[in-house]
């Protein structure tokens, strides 16, 4: 009786399905590379632990038992899953193919940073797949921590346990309604600011924004608060109030919103990062050692 392969001999398989080829023991066995005596015992062994004969014996050239026929196309199917394997794998260490799993804060990443990344990646490795993952700063980074992700961009802070490749520099800007006695400023203070109702954004620039009124002495009250950029544009459209967003975060012309630099100026540096140690997947190798070439 059998209960699971393992009480059937290795080789037993692979020799019926050459046996299904060339009816002859001695040839099958050569085939395989092993003796015509060690080809009869492993199975005469494989018939005895399954209790059910494997070859027509008083047949010439030798046959297969309906059974044995059953173990020869296991095998046949073994061999073709077995080649489709090594010749994915050669595709993956030639090309580097396979899947990369990115996490991406807020518009300043997912409109001016990604797509460029991604394009260039795509030229040099056109095997690989990316999937991108939206959250805001502290969700990415968790994300990478817990390795749901391979790389996530963020804003650069000194965390020890992560790997990280500037990509770029970007600021942090006002918008105003272009009729807002504000607009005509060239620069805008905290103290300017908070005059009027505050929009705050909860996407990824949330953490940076807070980090900026507090190092100007003032508390930020927020009368709105909005996810999406749209939905802030929409409101400082509507005369609702002012925002601060990254300036990379902006990538086309607004109608009736205007772009002020803020003052003191509060920079913030873009990296990719990622877990620092081994990486999940070849594809997930080949694609930070590109990135380490083309911002370095």
């Amino acid at each position: 009786m059998v209960d699971n392969l393992d009480s059937i001999p290795a080789l037993v398989p692979k020799l019926l399905l050459q046996l299904l080829e060339t009816g002859s023991i001695t040839e099958a066995a050569s085939i395989l590379g092993v003796s015509q005596p060690a080809a009869s015992k492993a199975l005469r062994r494989a018939e005895q632990q399954v209790g059910i004969e494997l070859l027509r014996r008083d047949s010439r050239p030798l046959l297969l038992t309906t059974e044995g026929k059953l173990i020869a196309e296991y095998a046949r199917q073994q061999l073709q899953q077995e080649e489709t394997l090594i010749q994915h794998l050669r595709v993956i260490k030639k090309d580097g193919a396979g899947l990369i799993r990115i996490a991406s804060f807020g518009a300043s990443a997912s409109t001016h940073i990604l797509p460029k990344l991604i394009h260039a990646l795509g030229k040099k490795h056109p095997q690989i797949r990316v999937e991108v993952y939206e959250y805001n700063d502290e969700e990415a980074l968790s994300a990478l921590r817990e390795g749901r992700v391979d790389f996530a961009i963020i804003v650069d802070k000194e965390r020890l346990e992560l790997d990280i490749i500037p990509v770029t520099t970007d600021r942090l800007v006002a918008l105003v309604h272009e009729n807002d006695p504000l607009a005509k400023q060239s620069t805008l203070s905290a103290e300017c600011i908070l005059q009027r109702d505050f929009i705050l954004t909860k996407g990824g620039s949330e953490a940076l924004i807070r980090d900026w009124f507090s190092s100007s002495g003032t508390h930020l009250k927020a009368k709105h608060t909005a996810v999406q950029l749209t939905s802030i544009i929409a409101l400082i459209q509507a005369g609702l109030g002012v925002s601060i967003v990254a300036e990379l975060a902006v990538t086309a012309y607004h109608p009736n919103v205007k772009l002020i630099p803020l003052i003191p100026e509060h920079p913030r540096r873009i990296c990719i990062a990622k877990r620092s140690g081994s990486f999940s997947s070849n594809a997930a190798k080949c694609a930070w050692k590109y990135f380490e070439t083309l911002y370095t």
